[in-house]
């Protein structure tokens, strides 16, 4: 029993090593699946997608090439259910898309959401590029606000926020 689980860990160590190594190659070869571009590691912030006219900045999980077009992905930790994806993922995606755009001068038709059951591709319309720009637009007049309202109920969230120390409704105490 623990030579098998030495070799489970030996395993996974190398997996684990193997995949360090494909996720700084400039390009992953998937086969029928497209090509993997880019990868965000989250470790240099060189590695983040740009953009000066929307006032931008992040990056997908992944970009993947499937027949000459850039798709981005995000990977979502939950499971996808009968409501479908959530309108923060669908603009997070959207960020991710037109942010590609920005890089690549090329028009990107559609994102992917990859969850832990299946995978959802999100068609970069104009509807959901609409939804995007005003949502930036609001961000971006609130930069200027000395205080931001708190917009949930969540201690979880909170607890979680990079600003709940500087939050005067931070429900996380």
């Amino acid at each position: 029993m623990t030579s098998l689980l030495v070799l489970a860990s030996v395993v996974l160590v190398a997996l684990a090593c193997l995949l360090r190594v494909y996720a700084k190659l400039p390009a992953v070869d998937l086969g029928p699946f497209g090509r993997m571009l880019y990868v965000d590691t989250g470790q240099r912030a060189s590695d983040l997608l740009v953009s000066e006219r929307y006032h931008l900045m992040g990056g997908p999980d992944y970009i993947l090439e499937e027949q000459g077009e850039k798709i981005p992905v995000e990977r979502k930790p939950r499971m996808l259910n009968h409501s479908g994806p959530l309108e923060s993922e669908r603009l997070q995606l959207a960020a991710c898309c037109l942010l590609v755009e920005e890089r690549e001068g090329r028009t990107v038709h559609h994102g992917r959401l990859q969850y832990q059951n299946c995978s959802l591709d999100v068609p970069f319309d104009d509807a959901l590029r609409r939804k995007l720009l005003a949502t930036l637009a609001a961000i971006q007049a609130c930069a200027d606000v000395p205080d931001v309202r708190r917009s949930h109920p969540s201690p979880s969230r909170c607890h979680g926020c990079d600003f709940r120390a500087h939050c005067t409704e931070s429900l996380a105490r």
